[in-house]
């Protein structure tokens, strides 16, 4: 009778009912009837929950701890209760494990943030796993995302039978799994291969492609759930929201947001709409701190330092956190502000490493590396060194050509950051490009070498988008893929002979490879993205008087130069978002960050 009753309690969601029937019990109850305690008090794991659930265990004979479900469900009681020292004992106390026991634990870990241990027990299993085993452990190499994971993650994959790709949840686990390794076009096969789809299988690829900067995929993959009449839930318009921040194209923007109710004063504030960003702000009668943030943030990022500082002056101190810190003081930092970002940043009693390195990025854009030097000292005085202070000190010392102080910095970051890659494969590229812009074609050569010997080829490739009659635009540089090409290349070369006759020189140093054959300094700085995007837009009819762009790497110095002019020339307001800012380059010939880039 009791188990009915507790079977129909959990079967409608109600542990609560379960615990309050168990105190009540005063007859022996069996191995059953505890499995569906346990399955209550992990579902309910409120502070009454857990003390019954350890005083029954507590008070079990030792012959209980033969029945492998109950213990397996202990196991996932103390789970849930965040034990894994008592989970870990249980396991160890089951003779016969089965997947059910081995599933549990490995959960227990992964649920704790303990990938690692998820792993190293999965290695121990000498049974064939099912497919629950080979979803949890795909979850498990996703969560680690090291070396050691990504090993395990060839070994395993080869060996499962292919047959368990039938199911749903194990498929969407490994193409999660391959999204997190960067392996994108084996997620997009086993994507392809999907009979029925659903709105997590496309939730999965769109954040992977959110993660890896391609906001174009997800924004087609939603007109793909639209067509399929799948719901769209919060998650998937959260990735949206980043999609959309990421490509920063407007009329692309205001399409998406006249379907979703998310933060849009942040997606037109990263689209370069800052005065639709204030208006919507604006009609917010009591703003939370996250609308006062993502307001500053989009001042800074439009180069609008004072607007920024004076809404921060607005914000209530009572509700100020790190992040209207380290928005203000960004925003400073991209308008050349730099005596009101020391005034901010001295009034904070809490310094917390973000915004130490946002101090140190807004010093060294300022060619004042002494006190950005400093600034990293004493941060490590009492902490371990911070990788990304390392990187905005060095980001300075290339725009300002300090090659002695780039080499410094980059053999530093080599000796206490030995095993972050991607980091110092982008950190041998920017201490080549400052060779380069000094002409030691040699050194640049060296130090390329070096970087593919001990660091692989992976450096990230310039994209940049547009949109012209709603459709959406990639190029990459030197990009010929387009079915325009040809017109797009005359293009360019009329513009180039325009921005010569008005005085454009083209600056080598911001050719960062050696010239292959046929290449000139002009045709190499030309073919960049967004010079082709720009040039496409042109070949459009009627010619248009504004052009937007989103560009994934920072502006060139020379392609920045020539921006200018060209809006000038043409007559034609250009807005171009690259990876730290919006470029609002105007009619008469100037840019927005007035040369703060």
């Amino acid at each position: 009778m009791y188990g009915a009753m507790f079977k129909g309690y959990i079967s409608n969601n109600m542990p609560g009912k379960v615990i309050e029937l168990f105190e009540k019990i005063s007859i022996e109850i069996n191995e059953v009837v505890i499995t569906m305690l346990f399955n209550a008090c992990a579902k309910l794991c409120n502070s009454h929950a857990i003390k019954i659930g350890r005083d029954t265990l507590n008070r079990l004979p030792t012959s209980f701890l033969r029945h492998p479900t109950l213990v397996t469900s202990a196991i996932d009681m103390f789970m849930k209760f965040g034990e894994i020292e008592s989970a870990e004992y249980l396991f160890s106390q089951i003779k016969q494990k089965t997947s059910y026991s081995y599933g549990a634990m490995m959960q227990v870990y992964l649920k704790n943030n303990l990938s690692e241990k998820a792993l190293d027990l999965f290695e121990k299993i000498l049974m064939k796993p099912n497919d629950v085993l080979y979803t949890i452990v795909y979850n498990a190499c996703a969560s680690l995302s090291n070396e050691k994971a990504i090993q395990l993650r060839k070994k395993i994959f080869d060996q499962m039978p292919k047959g368990y790709l039938n199911n749903i949840v194990l498929v969407t686990s490994v193409m999660h799994m391959f999204m997190k390794f960067g392996e994108i076009e084996i997620a997009e096969d086993l994507f392809s291969k999907i009979k029925q789809h659903s709105p997590y299988t496309y939730g999965v690829m769109i954040h992977g492609y959110k993660t890896h900067q391609d906001p174009q995929k997800c924004l087609s993959l939603f007109e793909q759930m639209k067509k399929e009449n799948l719901t769209i839930d919060e998650a998937i318009y959260v990735a949206l929201v980043g999609a959309c921040s990421q490509i920063g194209i407007r009329s692309i923007c205001q399409n998406i947001v006249r379907q979703i109710t998310l933060p849009q004063s942040k997606i037109y504030g990263k689209s370069g709409d800052i005065d639709q960003a204030k208006q919507i702000f604006q009609s917010i009668s009591q703003p939370e701190i996250i609308t006062y943030n993502s307001m500053i943030n989009a001042y800074a990022r439009n180069g609008m330092g004072y607007e920024a500082i004076n809404l921060y002056n607005k914000i209530p101190e009572n509700i100020r956190d790190k992040i209207s810190h380290i928005c203000v003081v960004n925003a400073c930092s991209h308008s050349g502000l730099i005596d009101q970002a020391q005034m901010v940043f001295n009034k904070i009693d809490k310094k917390s490493e973000e915004i130490v390195t946002t101090m140190i990025d807004c010093l060294s854009r300022m060619a004042m590396f002494d006190p950005a030097q400093k600034l990293i000292d004493d941060y490590e005085k009492s902490n371990s060194p911070y990788l990304i202070m390392y990187s905005a000190i060095l980001s300075g010392a290339r725009n300002h050509r300090h090659i002695a102080l780039s080499e410094k910095i980059f053999n530093r970051m080599r000796l206490l950051f030995p095993n972050e890659k991607s980091a110092l494969i982008s950190a041998s590229v920017l201490l080549s490009n400052t060779y380069s812009s000094l002409g030691d074609d040699q050194q640049v050569a060296a130090i390329r070498m070096d970087r593919i010997k001990e660091l692989g080829k992976n450096v990230k490739v310039g994209v940049s988008w547009t949109e012209v009659n709603g459709q959406l635009v990639r190029f990459q540089a030197h990009d010929r893929s387009h079915p325009q090409s040809d017109k797009i290349y005359a293009e360019l070369e009329r513009l180039s002979n325009e921005l010569r006759e008005h005085g454009h020189e083209y600056d080598s140093t911001w050719v960062t490879r050696p010239l292959k054959n046929e290449e000139t300094i002009e045709s190499v700085l030309c073919g960049h993205s967004e010079k082709l995007a720009i040039a496409f837009n042109f070949i459009q009819y009627p010619r248009p008087s504004f052009i937007q762009i989103t560009k994934n790497l920072r502006v060139f110095g020379d392609c920045h130069r020539a921006t200018k002019l060209i809006a000038k020339i043409r007559q034609c307001e250009i807005i171009v978002r690259d990876a730290n800012r919006i470029h609002h380059f105007h009619t008469n010939g100037q840019c927005s960050c007035q040369d703060h880039f």
